[in-house]
C-alpha cells in the first residue's frame, strides 16, 4: 500500500528532518511505498492566485488548471493514505503548509458537489513541538492544533486519522536530546505499522457528533453538534447548536466503550439544564454511535442516539 507523505520543514539540520527518515524506513521496512512532496525542496507556490480565490469563492465547478495543484491530487489519489511531517510554529503548521491546504483543497476536489479526491484509509500528522506537552494541554494550545487539522483539514477525507506530538523538542531543552532516540523508534514504528494499526484503537478524541434520535423530553437534536475529546479514560465534550446554546460534559469511558457522565447546558430560553447520561456504542453503516440513557436532574428519564459525522 502507499502512502503519500507531506513533509515541511525549511532546514536539513532539524529533528523533524531525523524523524521523516525514520519514519520513512519504517514504511519501506513494513512493506509499503510511498511518495513524498518536501514542500521547501520543492519550493511550493503557497499563495493562491486571485483566478483561483474567485473560482473557490464562487463554487465554480470548471476544471482546475494549475500543474503543481494538479500533480498534489494526483498523489492523493494515487495514494491509500496521507502522512503530514512538520513542526509547531506559533501554534500553528508552518505557513507553507497551510499555503498547500489553502490551494490543494480546492473546491471540486477536497468539498464541494462530486468531489474528486478520495476516501483515504487512514490520515496520520506527526506534528514536532519545541514546547512540553503539559504546557500545550494546560493553555489549550494542543486541542486548538487538533480542532484546525482534524476538525477542518482532513475532518471526513480519513477513515481513521492519528495526532502524534513529538514535544519537548526545543534545542534549549534537555528533553530534546533525551528524547531524541526514543522518538526516532517511534517515528519508526509508526510508519512500520502504518496500515497494521488501522482500527486497533477505540476513541472518541476529536470526534464530532449529531443526534439522529431524542426522546420528546430532550433538547439535543440533529442541529447540535458534539466535538469529543478522550485522555486515558476520561472523555468530555462540547456541543451547541439547535436549542442548546452551549453546552458541556465529562465523564469517563469503561473498558467495554461505555460513556457514562454528567452534562450541563444553557438553552436558549436561558434555562440550565443538568443530568447524567450512560451511553453504549455501536457501529452502522460504517460510523460509530452512542446508545443512550439518560436523566435530568429534575427526575424525566430518555433516550438518544449520536452518530459521528
Amino acid at each position: 500500500m502507499k502512502v503519500f507523505i507531506v513533509y515541511c520543514h525549511p532546514s536539513e539540520d532539524s529533528f523533524t528532518k531525523n524523524l521523516r527518515d525514520s519514519f520513512i524506513k519504517g514504511i519501506i521496512d513494513g512493506g509499503n511505498e510511498y511518495v513524498m512532496s518536501d514542500l521547501y525542496a520543492m519550493d511550493f507556490k503557497t499563495d493562491m492566485t486571485e483566478q483561483q480565490y474567485l473560482r473557490d469563492a464562487k463554487y465554480e465547478n470548471i476544471p482546475f488548471t494549475e500543474e503543481d495543484v494538479l500533480a498534489e491530487h494526483e498523489k492523493i489519489n494515487s495514494a491509500d493514505a496521507i502522512a503530514f511531517i512538520y513542526p509547531v510554529f506559533w501554534t500553528e503548521a508552518p505557513a507553507k503548509l497551510v499555503g498547500w491546504f489553502d490551494r490543494v483543497w480546492t473546491y471540486g476536489f477536497a468539498y464541494g458537489d462530486n468531489k474528486k479526491m478520495k476516501m483515504l484509509d487512514k490520515a496520520m500528522l506527526l506534528c514536532i513541538a519545541g514546547t512540553p506537552i503539559e504546557k500545550l494541554e494546560h493553555f489549550g494550545l494542543l486541542a486548538s492544533m487538533k480542532k484546525v487539522m482534524l476538525g477542518d483539514r482532513l475532518f471526513n477525507r480519513a477513515k481513521q486519522k492519528e495526532f502524534v506530538v513529538f514535544d519537548g523538542t526545543s534545542r534549549k531543552l534537555e528533553t530534546r536530546e533525551n528524547n531524541w532516540d526514543a522518538y526516532l523508534e517511534k517515528a519508526y514504528e509508526k510508519g512500520k505499522n502504518f496500515f497494521a494499526d488501522a482500527g486497533e484503537t477505540f476513541t472518541v478524541d476529536d470526534k464530532f457528533f449529531t443526534a439522529i434520535e431524542n426522546s420528546e423530553s430532550g433538547e439535543v437534536s440533529d442541529k447540535t453538534v458534539f466535538c469529543y475529546h478522550q485522555k486515558g479514560n476520561v472523555i468530555w465534550a462540547e456541543y451547541s447548536g439547535g436549542s442548546i446554546v452551549k453546552g458541556f460534559l465529562i465523564g469517563t469511558m469503561d473498558e467495554d466503550h461505555n460513556m457514562h457522565f454528567n452534562y450541563q447546558h444553557m438553552n436558549t430560553d436561558g434555562e440550565l439544564r443538568t443530568g447524567s447520561c450512560d451511553s453504549a456504542p455501536s457501529v452502522e453503516n460504517g460510523k460509530l454511535r452512542f446508545n443512550e440513557q439518560w436523566k435530568w436532574t429534575m427526575g424525566k428519564e430518555g433516550t438518544s442516539v449520536i452518530e459521528e459525522i
